[in-house]
């Protein structure tokens, strides 16, 4: 999660610390100072903000600390700060379709302030400034007036202006000065028309340029009056006789809007985009600020947002001003938006029907949206919102699995751990055969380790956070995170890195000991270069709700149905994903899936399809191997493909990504097609191809990882808080192992797949593999055992605990397999490793594979409730090597709890299945339910 920050100066990429829960923090306060009153008939409701004069040309943001002339460079920052301020009230107050442009431009004046290597020049920035206002003007209620030395007036004398009675309206007030002085002007405090707060008490216009002012206008039911007083007062000297505006008042209309999916009432997601070009609110849920309040996190400009669209669940009215009026439901990215547009009528109401329809024809079903990452709090995060809410807004935006965030908040003068609407697990109450909402845990250190999502637990890792910008100014940087992601794998759970790799964070050591599961909000840069060293890691996405709307980024996973949480899981765990916000992307090879891995040889083609279908324009869609754009299309419609074929040649991984800007950049130009930095970006996870059975390496990037491992030791060094000398000492080896194992890969990758493989050299290899187990507690014995070996005897020995089943292949290629115990203990959904002993007197080179078949069925059946998998990684094959003595690993993951017996059958190629000669084991299993025992 990332907090609202005072501070935007800070990374993108930190995780700020929190904003204590008080209106006056937001942007939209802080804009606003009280100078009035309201009336108490005809009540006119004044609020301003300001854009400052544009100002003449200049050479440029550097030059101009060189200049010399201080009263520019001083007009040249207020402008620009007023410009600020101008941009960001409009967006906290009047969305409209100017939103986007509105926090570019908020951006662009934020940069010169700061006075940012990238700022724009002062001419620049002046153009686009002025390019923003006039798209304002043609926006929203507007007006120009004109000084000339002696009176401000209309620029047009015939424009009138219309608003309507009881809603509030938006007025851009543009002040062209025309005198060859400077134009000082404050807001007068009139008794007549009260005016409720302004962002400043005085503002400039300069000689020849240009001023714009932004009012809100608000008149009761039974005001009555065909002009608009401005209370502006000249501070400089020059006479200023009272202005004002006419205008008319009108009644209002009446919407009311029922919305269908497939013909049944349902929740929604609605925008109303009325005849003034401001989009409105409406129904029980107008003002819910969680909901309609969103602070802007990328560009990182520290200002609050109205967002565009509100909540209904089935039908909504409203009141709206006469005119023109859109109306808009949309109902997830799966679901194609409706759009009416209605010429509303004073005193009427007009009734509409909005009938939602999934999108026809999509390329392939069973594909599951989610959000990984949801606080479902407040936007001040430590008060819960109810459940009951959440599930309207989860069908409103057609997230079908929804993960309800527990994190832990501390500092020195307040603490929470939110949200807390239910213990871990699922939330029964809100969640049927389509949509699911499970309660997991954020667990969190900001100093030094990174944010983990868990998901899929059974109770809370403790302590929930450390170190102390997360625990407070007490707690240590203890214990590691790792530890924490042992604790929730012992539990079945899965750890996501949550914000990419955070700077310099734990996100490399994870993954090379095989902690991580996945990947959310993660730049694809340095995604590919974790894929480079054969790593093979999905991509996931959540929106950090209360940070961005539920659901704006969020993770597809191929489950068969029917739909389960814990089928959701396993799709992650075996990386058949695809991350998006907005469009969905379908991508084989071969036939191949999302997620799946084959072995062929380097001349063999690769049919590569990519499908991508959107409710908007696509943009930019590419197919990327191994780093390399290998297929490029410009797609200007909602649907398109790609299509090549090319020969394998090396060992690779196909990824296919998608983004509506033209450069592949998310809207505001932050990241690279990073589906969490702007709508219309899509990403799938890879598909693996292996060449001759050897998984992609590039050395560089091992060398990558090992670089910022050591800027992450030098951190923990000097940033660390430890109780002991032991604690870092346990931190710094962690640290140490990873360097040591990206140092080892490429040895190691090829000696896995040698047919000779000294027994030191298989040894180191196997402390590798065993540490990928990704369980300490089981196996540091063995590992410790391993360091003591020293010869082909005392290493086979060492690794007998962890042996679970014994192949031999006999000199006529028939296999057998045998069980070293009877019966094993497991836990439901969670994976557990064990090694195989491989005797291979026929020097076979073909895959090993084990299937399992379930014994409670009189004719045995494939046992679909026990997934079992032998491991091909970086440091282990599939394939046998003709190694006389070898070693592999296998998975089982068992999804249903009891006493179960199990037939594992062998085989390793062609003429190895000879039933005659024994190649089947039986095992029992016993298999824990979720929520066993007592949490620790």
């Amino acid at each position: 999660m990332i907090f609202p920050c005072d501070n935007p100066g800070d990374s993108m990429t930190a995780f700020l610390s929190p904003v204590e829960a008080d209106p006056s923090n937001r942007t939209t306060q802080r804009l606003s100072r009280p100078i009035g009153t309201l009336r108490r008939f005809g009540a006119m409701l004044l609020t301003l903000v300001l854009l400052a004069p544009a100002a003449v040309a200049h050479e440029g943001h550097l030059a101009k600390n060189h200049s010399g002339d201080a009263t520019h460079e001083r007009r040249a920052d207020e402008q620009s700060e007023q410009a600020f301020q101008l941009f960001s009230f409009l967006l906290s107050h009047w969305p409209s379709d100017l939103h986007d442009a509105l926090i570019r431009q908020a951006w662009e004046e934020r940069q010169w302030l700061r006075q940012s290597p990238d700022a724009l020049t002062e001419q620049s920035l002046r153009d686009k400034r002025e390019r923003v206002v006039r798209q304002l003007h043609a926006t929203l209620p507007a007006i120009k007036l004109r000084w000339d030395g002696r009176s401000l007036a209309p620029l047009d004398p015939s424009t009138k202006l219309s608003f309507c009675r009881t809603i509030p309206s938006p007025l851009l007030v543009t002040i062209i000065n025309d005198d060859h002085r400077e134009l000082r002007l404050r807001i007068k405090n009139a008794t007549d028309s009260a005016i409720e707060a302004t962002s400043a008490e005085q503002f400039n216009v300069s000689s020849h340029t240009a001023s714009s002012v932004c009012f809100t206008l608000r008149y009761d039911a039974e005001a009555v009056t065909d002009t608009l007083p401005l209370p502006m007062v000249a501070s400089s000297g020059q006479r200023l006789r009272d202005v004002t505006v006419p205008i008319e008042l009108t009644d209002p209309a009446t919407i009311h809007a029922s919305v269908t999916l497939n013909g049944q009432p349902t929740a929604s997601r609605v925008l109303v985009r009325c005849s003034d070009g401001v989009y409105r609110h409406g129904g029980s849920l107008a003002n819910k600020s969680t909901l309609t309040e969103k602070l802007v996190v990328y560009p990182p400009i520290d200002v609050w947002k109205k967002v565009r669209h509100f909540y209904v669940d089935g039908d909504v009215s409203m009141t709206v001003p006469p005119g023109l009026t859109t109306v808009t439901a949309e109902q997830g990215f799966e679901v194609e938006r409706q759009r009416v547009v209605i010429d509303a009528q004073s005193r009427r109401t007009g009734r509409l029907q909005l009938q939602c329809q999934p999108i026809k024809d999509l390329p392939q079903t069973d594909w599951v949206s989610g959000d990984t990452h949801v606080h479902w709090v407040t936007n001040q995060w430590n008060v819960d919102e109810p459940l009951e809410l959440l599930s309207v807004v989860q069908r409103a935006e057609g997230v079908q699995v929804v993960n309800n965030l527990t994190l832990l908040q501390r500092q020195a003068n307040h603490a929470f751990i939110k949200p807390s609407q239910a213990p871990m697990g699922p939330i029964d109450a809100i969640s049927d055969s389509i949509y699911h909402v499970q309660m997991g845990e954020e667990y969190r250190n900001e100093d030094l380790y990174g944010h983990l999502c868990f998901l899929n637990l059974d109770w809370l890792v403790q302590p929930i956070g450390t170190g102390a910008i997360i625990a407070g100014p007490d707690a240590l940087d203890y214990p590691l995170n790792r530890t924490a992601i042992a604790s929730c794998r012992q539990q079945g759970g899965i750890s996501i890195e949550a914000h990419g790799t955070g700077g310099n964070k734990d996100v490399p050591v994870n993954v090379i000991h095989r902690l991580t599961d996945s990947l959310d909000q993660m730049e694809p840069s340095e995604y590919y270069q974790l894929l480079d060293c054969g790593f093979r890691l999905p991509l996931s996405n959540g929106s950090d709700h209360p940070a961005r709307t539920l659901g704006a980024a969020r993770t597809f996973v191929n489950v068969e149905p029917p739909l389960s949480y814990s089928r959701w899981i396993e799709g992650i765990r075996e990386g058949r994903t695809f991350t998006t916000s907005g469009p969905m992307i379908y991508l084989s090879v071969n036939d191949g899936k999302i997620g799946d891995v084959f072995d062929t040889g380097p001349q063999e083609p690769l049919k590569i399809v990519a499908k991508f279908v959107s409710r908007d324009r696509i943009g930019v869609a590419q197919i990327v191997s191994n780093g390399t754009v290998v297929a490029e299309k410009r797609i200007d419609a909602n649907r398109g493909e790609l299509k090549l074929t090319i020969p394998a040649e090396h060992s690779r991984w196909i990824v296919a990504r998608c983004s509506n800007r033209n450069d592949g950049r998310s809207d505001f130009g932050f990241g690279n097609f990073n589906a969490i930095l702007g709508p219309g970006i899509g990403h799938t996870s890879p598909i693996y191809v292996t060449v001759d059975g050897q998984p992609r390496f590039d050395p560089a990037a091992a060398a990558y990882w090992r670089s910022r491992i050591r800027e992450h030791i030098r951190d923990i060094q000097t940033k660390g808080r430890f109780a002991t000398d032991a604690q870092l000492h346990e931190a710094i080896t962690y640290m140490e192992d990873g360097i040591a194992m990206y140092e080892q890969l490429e040895l190691q990758r090829k000696s896995a797949r040698s047919l000779v493989e000294p027994w030191q050299t298989m040894r180191d290899r196997l402390i590798n593999v065993i540490r990928r187990f990704g369980d300490p507690a089981r196996t540091v014995q063995t590992i410790q055992q391993l360091h003591q070996a020293t010869g082909p005897q005392t290493t086979k020995k060492a690794l007998e605990e962890l042996t679970l089943l014994k192949v031999s292949v006999n000199p006529e290629s028939r296999v057998k397999i045998a069980s070293t115990r009877d019966r094993i203990e497991l836990r439901q959904d969670r994976p557990q490793r064990f090694l195989i002993e491989v005797e291979n007197i026929a020097g076979v080179t073909a895959p090993l594979n084990i299937t399992g078949f379930d014994l409670s069925f009189a004719s045995p059946l494939p046992a679909d409730w026990c997934s079992i998998r032998v491991i091909d990684s970086p440091f282990t094959s599939i394939y046998l090597t003709g190694n006389p003595n070898e070693y592999k690993v296998v998975e089982l993951t068992a999804h249903k709890a009891g006493l179960r017996e199990i037939r594992l059958v062998g085989d390793a190629g062609q003429g190895t299945q000879d039933l005659g000669f024994r190649a089947t084991t039986d095992l029992l299993l016993d298999v824990k339910p979720r929520r066993w025992g007592s949490a620790p």
